[in-house]
């Protein structure tokens, strides 16, 4: 495969230049995300942390917080998941 097409397998660093971090709990909260994610920049334009869904059915019986972080090309993406699913973000940091 040439360079040029294996370039096209990862999205560019600057499609994505704040990481938000969520506290979540339930992998029903982290599905949430997913959703707005998808919602608001389509399925290749953000990126999550991988093997949340595993430490969150590990977690399940203790109910701490674990932090999860993603990637959006929008800062405001963490203001609008916070208030309308009720869910804590910690801080937007850009990349």
């Amino acid at each position: 495969m040439s360079n040029s097409l294996i370039s096209l397998k990862e999205t560019a660093p600057n499609m994505h230049p704040y990481r938000v971090l969520f506290e979540l709990v339930t992998v029903q909260d982290w599905y949430k995300v997913i959703h707005e994610a998808n919602a608001l920049y389509g399925s290749h334009n953000w990126r999550g942390q991988p093997r949340v869904k595993r430490k969150l059915e590990t977690n399940a019986w203790s109910k701490k917080t674990i932090p999860v972080w993603f990637d959006v090309p929008d800062p405001a993406f963490a203001t609008w998941v916070s208030v309308k699913h009720s869910l804590i973000a910690r801080n937007v940091v850009t990349k």
